[in-house]
């Protein structure tokens, strides 16, 4: 009895789902970027990313360095802002990824589930 109690508490909670984008800086020596996007793919609370094509972050690209926009969709845990500083902090884990810059104009709330 306990545990479906358990069980009804867990399925009647609302889960709340944002959306933002962020620019990343990565070191080219220290890996690909290809690597680097499937990392944060597996951070928590991420559930897609998306690489947007931008020729003025190309542009700033140079032999040390790439830089990349992204799309994030993640679901919330406490507030967004305390879930995208939790990702930041994940995903400056990461190796080759020096920067991670999350665009706070751009959260939008796409629904409760």
């Amino acid at each position: 009895m306990y545990f479906n109690m358990k069980l009804v508490d867990i399925l009647s909670e609302a889960v709340e789902t944002y959306f933002m984008s962020a620019i990343i800086k990565m070191e080219r020596k220290k890996a690909n970027s290809t690597e680097i996007y499937n990392q944060i793919r597996a951070i928590k609370d991420i559930v897609v990313i998306k690489v947007i094509s931008n020729e003025k972050l190309e542009s700033l690209s140079d032999a040390n360095y790439d830089y990349a926009l992204l799309e994030i969709k993640f679901i919330n845990e406490g507030t967004p802002e305390e879930t995208i500083q939790m990702i930041k902090q994940n995903a400056l884990k990461i190796n080759g990824l020096v920067k991670f810059f999350p665009r706070a104009k751009s959260l939008v709330k796409i629904r409760n589930y």
